[in-house]
């Protein structure tokens, strides 16, 4: 009962705090002007202007559109909505993966405090749906795999759920695709662990994947995945009055696919990814991001002490391959424009390293309990960040010091 009820409390203040004055600017910022247009286009079943992306995002900023108007707040509403469902993903995730609810709790305070979210939250981009389904799909991943007291039937169907949740999350933005195949890189990597290990958590595990099925686990994060993603185009195939075919629905792939081979995008925001990660300078025309620079550098600090436990503890070696997946795939990506903002995903999982790595260390300090103290600095980096990100008008955008 605790846990829903914080759930309930994390997703009605958190969508109340990113919907305050969500129409300022009541301009496009960064990339909303590429990503409006589509989703008017798809109400108005017009042409698409934005054929290089997956059509889910769009089709979320549509709906908002159609409930309040072609305006600032029809634009963003759905971002956050679903950066709302996000933190409360990350809260339930961690709940379940940790099995404790302080831990989660800290989990979820860092995350909304790591800037990303916040921006992403405020703005109609791509980015917070595929997040928020990526997290959907962890999380139901990891209750099918760790609770013990469901039927076998409920176990398939909340595996099934996760296929749905990962395919979605590549229908908002193709990297959706690594969170999977650290899914299934996850089941596998069990089920071996199983018939070698002595570990009673793995058997356990293991055997939760067997009461399922492994029939049904392969279906849920092969195909079903697959199918999630290809229905997302069906509203896009319709809105363009073409008959739905897996012809169309390769030659839009593979548009997609040649098209982010090809793009340059624009040398003076481009990053290269291993800068991300100590990147201090805000990013001025997307709502001054900048990761939280605590959350961004005492996470790598955290990851650090997780990995001492990698493979000896299932949610430290979940989390740092979690980040290390997301971020090291821009190694490998045949993708010429890298921008900071991609880092994302792979920094959301630093909040859940910093409280995961305090088990490892002291629970009070000075008689003070570690967690708070460690909590402080990113609440006062974040009130630091809060009025540029936040659009606040003269001279409350300057109210804590204004940025160069």
């Amino acid at each position: 009962m605790r846990t829903t009820l914080t759930a309930l409390l994390l997703g009605l203040l958190s969508v109340v705090f990113f919907a305050r004055d969500i129409s300022n600017p009541r301009r496009y910022v960064f990339d909303e002007f590429q990503y409006v247009p589509s989703a008017n286009a798809l109400l108005t079943q017009s042409p698409n202007p934005n054929p290089e992306a997956p059509p889910l995002g769009k089709l979320m900023l549509a709906a908002g559109i159609k409930l309040f108007g072609d305006n600032p707040l029809g634009w963003r509403c759905m971002s956050a909505i679903f950066g709302a469902l996000t933190l409360v993903g990350i809260f339930l995730w961690v709940r379940i993966l940790a099995d404790d609810y302080s831990l989660a709790l800290f989990a979820a305070i860092f995350t909304l405090l790591d800037n990303f979210l916040f921006v992403f939250s405020r703005v109609a981009m791509m980015d917070i749906f595929l997040v928020a389904f990526m997290i959907w799909g962890l999380l139901a991943l990891t209750a099918a795999v760790k609770l013990g007291s469901i039927s076998a039937a409920s176990r398939r169907a909340i595996f099934l759920f996760s296929g749905v949740m990962f395919g979605f999350s590549c229908a908002s933005k193709w990297n959706g695709v690594d969170a999977l195949g650290i899914a299934i890189a996850a089941a596998i990597v069990l089920l071996w662990l199983s018939k070698r290990s002595a570990n009673p958590e793995i058997a356990a595990y293991a055997q939760h994947l067997r009461q399922a099925g492994t029939p049904c686990v392969a279906v849920s994060l092969l195909i079903v995945p697959v199918l999630a993603y290809s229905i997302t185009f069906l509203p896009l195939l319709h809105s363009l009055h073409i008959p739905f075919s897996f012809r169309e629905l390769g030659a839009m792939n593979l548009f997609i696919w040649r098209f982010h081979r090809a793009v340059v995008g624009n040398a003076f925001l481009i990053r290269p990814w291993y800068k991300w990660p100590l990147q201090y300078d805000p990013l001025r025309n997307l709502s001054y991001l900048v990761g939280n620079w605590y959350v961004m550098w005492a996470g790598l600090l955290a990851l650090l002490i997780c990995a001492r436990r990698f493979g000896k503890s299932i949610p430290e070696t979940l989390v740092v391959a979690l980040y290390a997946g997301n971020l090291l795939q821009w190694a490998f990506t045949p993708q010429r424009c890298l921008f900071y903002y991609y880092y994302f995903p792979a920094a959301l999982f630093l909040g859940v390293a910093i409280p995961l790595a305090l088990r490892q260390l002291p629970e009070r300090l000075f008689g003070v309990r570690l967690g708070f103290l460690v909590l402080l600095p990113a609440i006062v980096v974040f009130a630091y960040c809060y009025p540029r990100m936040a659009y606040l008008p003269q001279p409350f955008d300057c109210a804590l010091g204004c940025w160069p």
